[in-house]
């Protein structure tokens, strides 16, 4: 006969099992999970990794945006914002290519860093070439304006001959004595050192280039210098030049060379106008000028 079965004891020496304990095949059946939804919000997920779908959507968009990015800046940089036009100005004799590479264009200059100060000193570096300004003109253009120095005098030194300009800079250095055809021959310069094309001549009396690059000037102003075979500058109180028509002027010294140069100017025109050539013109006092004509 069977005993008749009796309830759980649970008083405090009860053996029984704790309510918070549960048997290992409960677990494994699933009935209670104490890391249930844990796992959901990913602690268990390798850290830094999350390759769903949507996150590599979003960084490939990232990529070609950047990419794009850069292809534009790329485009403004060297399509559109390159100086790719060069317009000139002021020059006569040197192509607006040789301009335009003395002033660096041919480097493919950005528009928006042109330095005006290179620009400048690479134009002045060129002994024909004088800097005057520059225009940006958007997106890529730029308009530069300069003067072009014009041989005005020539000089010989050692048997070498010198074409300069009117500023006293040295265009041009030939074995041909013959190089200076209708340029004003100047003498009485005292050199001393190399000269070479694209520096000053340099003479052992610094005043001598000032006042021969003074006279030049004046001529220049009064619209005389086509007028003048020869100028000597070896006494700097008796500058004097000769006219092509044989005129010898005696200026005296360099103070006041535009009254003087205008007044000899005036004086050769009125006695051409009565037919009289050669003599000596004197014009060491401005406004004042005194005439000899040849011997006869």
């Amino acid at each position: 006969m069977m005993p008749e079965a009796r309830p759980p004891d649970t008083g405090p020496n009860s053996a029984a099992m704790p309510p918070s304990v549960m048997p290992p095949d409960q677990y494994a059946q699933g009935a209670m999970d104490p890391f249930s939804g844990i796992q959901e919000e990913g602690l268990f997920h390798e850290e830094g990794i999350d390759d769903s779908p949507r996150r590599k959507n979003r960084g490939k968009i990232w990529v070609s945006a950047l990419l794009a990015f850069i292809a534009v800046l790329f485009v403004l940089r060297y399509q559109v914002f390159t100086i790719t036009h060069v317009r000139v100005s002021g020059n006569r004799n040197i192509p607006w290519q040789t301009v335009a590479q003395a002033a660096g264009l041919d480097r493919g200059l950005f528009y928006f860093t042109v330095n005006e100060d290179e620009i400048r000193d690479g134009i002045n570096a060129h002994r024909y070439l004088i800097y005057r300004g520059m225009e940006k003109i958007p997106p890529n253009t730029l308009a530069l304006t300069v003067t072009e120095r014009q041989p005005a005098a020539f000089f010989t030194h050692l048997g070498i001959g010198f074409v300069i300009a009117s500023d006293g800079m040295i265009l041009e250095k030939t074995s041909s004595l013959d190089a200076g055809g209708e340029l004003i021959a100047v003498s009485g310069l005292a050199f001393w050192g190399q000269l070479t094309p694209g520096m000053m001549p340099a003479t052992t009396d610094g005043s001598q280039v000032e006042m021969l690059v003074l006279l030049l000037k004046e001529l220049d102003n009064w619209a005389f210098a086509g007028e003048i075979s020869s100028i000597d500058i070896a006494q700097d109180l008796n500058l004097s030049l000769v006219t092509k028509d044989g005129f010898t002027v005696n200026l005296g010294s360099a103070e006041n060379l535009h009254a003087k140069v205008g007044t000899v100017q005036a004086v050769v025109m009125e006695l051409r106008r009565r037919q009289m050539t050669g003599g000596m013109i004197g014009a060491t006092v401005p406004g004042e000028a005194s005439y000899r004509p040849p011997l006869p």
